[in-house]
This record gives structure tokens, C-alpha cells and sequence, in this order.
């Protein structure tokens, strides 16, 4: 069954989802869908805030380790570095790879204009890919807004309710005394600024990411669509290359660049993929420990957050291996042998590619797929442990 008509035409809702995410960028100063993007005052705010972010932190540890002697400060630290390494890792990924990232999407934006001229089996692709972004798009919302107001609603609750002040993220400023009510304030919106930014930034490179990776499965489906054609085609005109040449060239040209694509987009997301994966991961060992030993009363919020994430993350790898093993299926069953030997030769020749795909992968050490996310949670179960051994 179809999806919906959705009202809009595909590529004008592709185009609404692409604003959101633009808007996102805004926020941070990172708006790289422009091609005349210069660096402004809130780029340089968000530089200067990550930049904080590490030395403070490292500051902390200090204050923790050396002064107070409580080596679970580099463990409380260590739980919420994970999402300013992600952030800055997408951020330096994303000014590097702007151009490319515009031609992706520009690309994308053409398919949809492309072929939703065509008959309703295209448009049943197309919509459908609408209906997984807008489902992925909302999840990423979800988690990002649950994470952001959870960790800044804990503080608030212990201040209000219990007359209690903790903080919101364990990062010491020099040189300002949290207990006074200035040092309190301050601290706070210092805290509340990392918090949003490294919401703000993440989400958009992560929909930026799934923007693009769901549309590999729909490159993959109208290529299924054009093998059908050309499956029809020759069960009226077997071995009559004047009339199928021209098809299966066209069907080269769309495979050739169905590798390409994902190619690029792989490579884009090659370091992002790894920091997310393990900053999640090492931030969700810390964050259990934590919770053994009662020292940061928001670590469930943002444990659920980082598990969340990766399992996410981890999906839409799976996602593009699926449309991989498809590709070859697709490639194999269609009537081959009604084409000439020349015309078989370039079947072979896209089954032989397709052998060998490009897949996402994490740092190019394990493949990113739902096994690989149930492998390293047992390995997070595992170093957990034994980290609360050896803290206890």
C-alpha cells in the first residue's frame, strides 16, 4: 500500500526538511548550505565556547584528582567530553566538507524533481523516503530535546524543590566561586550555553547525516524501477539491442553513480561516525559508574541519550548494508539472458562492482550495523564492571 499523498510535491517537502536543519545550523553559526558562508560572531562564540569547554575541563580534572583527591570527578567529566568531541569532530567534518555536502543535497534535490514527473511506482518511493526521514528526523528530535531539558530540568528540581544547588554539568570555572549567588549564575549559563550548543549542533549534523543516508535505499529502488522497464522491454523485444541498449546504458550510468554517491557520503561521515561511536560508547561506561557510585543524579538522562544515539546511528549503518545485498539481488534477477552478449557484459560487470560495495563503518574497524551495536554494549556491560571494581 501506497503512502499517502502527502499534498506538497516530494522535492518541496525534501526541501522543508532541509530548512530545518538550516535553521539548526543557524543557531550555531554554522549555516554551510550557504555557498557564501563566512565565519560570524556566533561561529566564533561557538568556537570559543568548545574551546572553554576543554580547557575547563581538563581544569576540573585537576581541581578533582589533585586538590580534592575524588578521582570520580575525571569519570564525571569524561561522561559529558563525549558530546563536545562529537560536536566538534561534526563541526570541523562539516566547514571541511561543505561543498561536497551542498552537491550531495543539490544532487538529492534534482532526483526528487527529476523523478517525481514520473508514474505512481516512482512516486511510491519517493514518498515513501519522505516518511522515513520525517520518522527519523522526529526521533532525533525527541532524543535531543528529552536529553537537553532532562539534564537541564535535574539542577532546576534539586535547586527548587529540595533547596539543594548542584550542577548542571560537572565543568569548574577559574577564578569564579559557584557557592556565591554571581559564581552561581554564572556557572549556570556557562553550562546552559555548552548544553544547548552541543544540542543545537549535533542534531543538525546528525539530520544532515540521515538526510543523506536514506536516500541511498531510494537511488537503490529506482534502479529496481528502470531493471523493471527493462524487463518489460524485452519481454516484447528479446536480443533487439536498439531497443534495450539505450535502457541498460542508462542503468549502467544510474549504478555508476548510485556507487559514487554513497561513496561520498561515507567519506564525510567517516570520522563523525567513529567519535560518535566511541565518545557514546566511553561516555556510557562512565555514566554507568557514575550511577553505581550516586555522583551525578542527571547521568539516566543522559545515559539513555548516548545509548539512544548509538543504537540510531547503528540503524541507518544497517540501513545502507540492506540496500547493499539488495543491489546485487536486484542487479541478478533481472532477464539478463534476453540481452545480447555485449549488453550481458555490462550486467556482469555492475554485479562484479556491486561484490564489493562501499559500506559506513566505524573508523574502517567494524562495520556500522545493529550487531555491531549489540557487540559493544556488551562491552560496555562488561568495562563497567570491572571499572566499578577498581573503583570501589
Amino acid at each position: 500500500m501506497a503512502p499517502p499523498n502527502l499534498g506538497l510535491l516530494p522535492s518541496q517537502h525534501f526541501s522543508k526538511y532541509l530548512r530545518i536543519v538550516e535553521i539548526f545550523a543557524i543557531c550555531c553559526g554554522t549555516n554551510i548550505f550557504r555557498p557564501d558562508f563566512k565565519f560570524n560572531a556566533l561561529t566564533w562564540f561557538l568556537i570559543g565556547v568548545i574551546a572553554t569547554f576543554f580547557m575547563f575541563t581538563s581544569y576540573t580534572m585537576y581541581v578533582g584528582v589533585v586538590i580534592e583527591h575524588d578521582y570520580t570527578t575525571i569519570l564525571q567529566s569524561l561522561c559529558v567530553t563525549g558530546s563536545a568531541t562529537q560536536g566538534t569532530a561534526k563541526l570541523i567534518s562539516g566547514l571541511s566538507q561543505a561543498a561536497c555536502i551542498r552537491s550531495l543535497l543539490s544532487e538529492i534535490l534534482i532526483m526528487y524533481e527529476e523523478y517525481e514527473r514520473q508514474d505512481e511506482r516512482y512516486l511510491y518511493y519517493l514518498r515513501s523516503t519522505l516518511s522515513l526521514l520525517k520518522r527519523a528526523v522526529f526521533a532525533l528530535l525527541l532524543i535531543y530535546s528529552v536529553q537537553t531539558i532532562g539534564v537541564l530540568a535535574v539542577p532546576l528540581y534539586y535547586h527548587l524543590v529540595r533547596d539543594e544547588r548542584i550542577d548542571i554539568i560537572r565543568l569548574l570555572v577559574p577564578g569564579i566561586d559557584k557557592n556565591t549567588p554571581f559564581g552561581f549564575s554564572t556557572y549556570h549559563f556557562y553550562h546552559t550555553c555548552c548544553v544547548c550548543f552541543a544540542s543545537f549542533g549535533n542534531f543538525a549534523n546528525d539530520t544532515l547525516m540521515v538526510l543523506l543516508v536514506v536516500h541511498i535505499p531510494l537511488m537503490k529502488n529506482i534502479l529496481k524501477l528502470k531493471f523493471d522497464h527493462l524487463d518489460e522491454v524485452l519481454q516484447q523485444h528479446p536480443r533487439n539491442p536498439e531497443r534495450t541498449e539505450p535502457l541498460l546504458r542508462e542503468i549502467f550510468q544510474w549504478h555508476k553513480k548510485e556507487i559514487t554517491f554513497v561513496q561520498r557520503v561515507t567519506k564525510t561521515f567517516f570520522w563523525v561516525i567513529f567519535v560518535q561511536i566511541f565518545a557514546s560508547t566511553l561516555a556510557i561506561i562512565c555514566i554507568i559508574v557514575c550511577q553505581f557510585l550516586g555522583v551525578w543524579p542527571a547521568a539516566p538522562v543522559y545515559m539513555m541519550y548516548c545509548f539512544a544515539i548509538l543504537y540510531l546511528f547503528c540503524g541507518f549503518g544497517n540501513l545502507v548494508q540492506n540496500s547493499n545485498d539488495d543491489l546485487t539481488t536486484i542487479i541478478y534477477d533481472c532477464n539478463w539472458y534476453e540481452l545480447t552478449v555485449r549488453e550481458q557484459k555490462m550486467i556482469l560487470i555492475m554485479l562484479r562492482e556491486s561484490q564489493y560495495p562501499t559500506s559506513m563503518s566505524v573508523g574502517g574497524i567494524m562495520p556500522l550495523s545493529l550487531n555491531t551495536a549489540l557487540q559493544l554494549t556488551k562491552t560496555i556491560y562488561t568495562a563497567a564492571m570491572i571499572l566499578n571494581e577498581f573503583v570501589n
